[in-house]
């Protein structure tokens, strides 16, 4: 059977790569397959995936201590399963594993595509042995980035302008939220969904909050996620007593994740530049489902978050740092309802017309070079 598009990426079964999951399994159904090359401590190709790739044929690698290039038996065996399956079309996930298949993907009978999300566009430009590598990813058939952000930055990078593509992250569109007893609650509640990393700033965040709940009784907080920033978040939570008011899940599956996104009022993200290595964000998921499910959100102007977000047409934003500006816009929704109804709607109605599923296959696969066989993917289904 044909699968003309190849998909390589570093582990299959990321939770937080939501994105990744549909590129996999929903881009072009039926006609996609998988190579993965794990990191050396990565282990969720063998087990303990938050996804899995579905019927996609897959050729896993075992991670190998010190992360060394691919071996003459491993490129033997891609080229071998990329005539197997036809190929005609690879899409690299993350700019920075690029660089270990880029020179022999361009020395194979197919179309290369690059797609850069977060840290490959922002820290790793710090690097200038990364730099250099990205230079000369001139000679791929293009580079595919969430936002313009993202774009600018390797445009100044020296990088041709057109080749590099902006399609932004596409969601889910869930049925419009009704009015149930939960909105007429006594209780806001708000949400948080990200890794617990230093760009996404939870620390931050709880303080926000706590000063919020400080002055406000019925507010709470949801906060999903996990990372090395854990302790000291649960340290925080127990230092200020806010075990009652904050209630930290950790990781959760996906749908779970969206369970609690939709059944929330207001959805917390107070992205940074990360003060360690100077990564950023792309345009954060969580943010985007927010706004598909018809919450407000309050987020930092950060990255590609203002692409998706107009401060008071749609959603708040306040400086990254600025815990007093997120702290009054939390007590500001918290009280007003309507205003909440009103940036909602404004919000899903963004995700509609820029975000939407369907314009976002359309203009990849129309990239790719595969419309046609999106076309046929579709009718098969149907």
């Amino acid at each position: 059977m044909s699968r003309p598009l190849c998909v390589f990426l570093p582990e299959i079964g990321v939770i937080s790569e939501t994105f990744i999951r549909w590129d996999t399994r929903e881009l072009l159904p039926g006609g996609t397959a998988i190579v993965a090359d794990p990191p050396p401590r990565g282990e969720s190709v063998l087990h303990g995936q938050a996804w899995d790739a579905g019927e996609c044929p897959v050729l896993a690698f075992d991670p190998l201590p010190g992360d060394p290039a691919p071996s003459a038996e491993r490129l033997d065996a891609v080229v071998d399963f990329l005539a197997t399956h036809r190929v005609e079309a690879v899409l690299v996930e993350y700019l920075d594993f690029a660089d270990r298949w880029f020179d022999f993907l361009l020395r194979q009978p197919v179309r290369v595509w690059l797609r850069g999300h977060g840290v490959d566009f922002s820290a790793r430009l710090t690097e200038q042995r990364w730099r250099d590598a990205y230079r000369r990813y001139d000679l791929a058939a293009g580079i595919i980035v969430p936002s313009a952000v993202a774009a600018d930055a390797l445009a100044t990078l020296g990088l041709p302008a057109e080749k590099i593509h902006v399609v932004r992250y596409s969601v889910e569109l869930p049925p419009p939220r009704p009015v149930t007893t939960r909105d007429r609650s006594p209780d806001v509640r708000c949400v948080a969904v990200g890794r617990l990393v230093p760009k996404k700033a939870p620390l931050l965040l709880l303080e926000a909050f706590r000063d919020a709940a400080s002055r406000h009784q019925n507010v709470v907080l949801d906060l999903v996620g996990d990372g090395p920033l854990m302790g000291e978040v649960r340290q925080y939570v127990d230092r200020h007593e806010l075990t009652g008011r904050v209630h930290v899940h950790g990781r959760l599956p996906h749908p779970d994740t969206l369970a609690l996104i939709r059944g929330a009022d207001i959805l917390l993200h107070h992205a940074v530049t990360s003060p360690q290595d100077g990564d950023t964000e792309g345009q954060p998921l969580a943010i985007l489902e927010a706004m598909a499910a018809g919450l407000p959100v309050i987020a930092t102007n950060h990255a590609g978050i203002p692409e998706a977000i107009t401060d008071k047409v749609n959603g708040r934003l306040v400086a990254e740092h600025d815990v007093a500006a997120m702290a009054a816009n939390v007590l500001d929704l918290a009280d007003d309802h309507a205003e909440r109804q009103r940036l909602g709607r404004a919000a899903r109605k963004t995700i509609e017309e820029r975000h939407g599923r369907e314009r976002a296959r359309r203009a990849l696969l129309t990239l790719l070079g595969l419309a046609e066989a999106g076309t046929t993917a579709r009718a098969g289904a149907r």
